[in-house]
């Protein structure tokens, strides 16, 4: 009976609702604001509703090693970062009033007579961290605070993870400076560093290169040339890669899903004797598992 009875009073338990008269703050592509990695296609726009009239807009940032990045969009002094997190009054403070509608959000005293504002969550971050490097696996949050005029009050907490985008290096030949076949051998393995994990790794061979190097990667890959006649080494895709480029470039379940791959072009010593003159230029693409991408020519010249 006790068990029964338990039942009935859970089954009678009433979802708590939203009280439509006070603030909220929605996320319409994450509702349960779950932390998001920062991407080019992410859509951190947010909706601060305020029935009631705003009667203060905050957003409390925690940049981290960051946070002095913000300060140039900072008016009070006691709300500027360092130490402690930076604060975008967005009702009080001209500076970071202005700021956002330099990125097309309308707020500032205004909100007093409005009961809505979209605020752009990545274009905020992303404006105080251009043109600063950095570092791979970081996390940022944005709090938000808004209170009406009845003094009811709201807070979300948008969380945000950043990954670096994929890079390549090359030990020997760091600037990626054109490669002349006929000097002196040299290393040619290229590193691809994805911490994002790989997802797409191609390489294309360009329709100008050498007619046998043209030759020699059709023979290895699936696929035909293109419209525009190169010919596509695809490291992921492609199984006849995997075997007939082994002695070079890893491939199939090798990079797929890997944080790391080394290509290595050594084989165009092997083949120089067969080029006629020519400029061959391999375009290495990477795209991650987030959607970043990046590409590096690698060039070979036959004299």
């Amino acid at each position: 009976m006790t068990a029964l009875l338990a039942i009935v009073a859970t089954g009678c338990k009433k979802e708590k609702k939203v009280d439509p008269t006070k603030p909220s703050i929605t996320w319409e592509t994450n509702s349960s604001f779950n932390a998001v990695e920062l991407t080019s296609s992410l859509d951190a726009v947010v909706a601060v509703n305020a029935p009631g009239l705003f009667q203060e807009l905050k957003l409390v940032l925690d940049l981290g090693n960051y946070n002095i990045l913000a300060n140039p969009y900072i008016s009070v002094s006691a709300n500027k970062g360092g130490a402690n997190a930076p604060v975008l009054d967005l009702m009080g403070d001209q500076s970071s009033i202005n700021f956002l509608h330099r990125l097309g959000m309308d707020v500032g005293p205004v909100l007093k007579t409005k009961e809505t504002v979209n605020l752009n969550l990545k274009s905020i971050l992303e404006s105080i961290l251009k043109g600063q490097p950095v570092e791979n696996n970081t996390s940022f949050s944005i709090t938000l605070r808004v209170k009406d005029q009845s003094g009811n009050e709201a807070t979300k907490v948008a969380r945000f993870h950043f990954t670096a985008a994929p890079s390549f290096s090359w030990t020997k030949n760091q600037s990626f400076a054109e490669v002349d076949v006929d000097a002196a051998e040299m290393d040619c393995k290229v590193e691809v560093w994805a911490p994002g994990k790989i997802d797409k790794l191609t390489i294309t061979l360009g329709a100008d290169a050498a007619s046998a190097l043209k030759v020699f990667v059709k023979n290895r890959t699936t696929d035909s040339a293109t419209e525009a006649g190169e010919y596509v080494i695809d490291l992921v895709e492609d199984a006849k890669v995997a075997d007939s480029f082994k002695d070079w470039f890893p491939a199939g379940d090798s990079v797929n899903g890997k944080e790391q791959a080394i290509l290595n072009f050594g084989f165009l010593y092997t083949l120089k004797y067969d080029l006629e003159p020519s400029e061959n230029v391999f375009t290495v693409k990477v795209v991650d598992k987030n959607g970043k991408s990046n590409t590096q020519p690698v060039r070979f010249r036959k004299n």
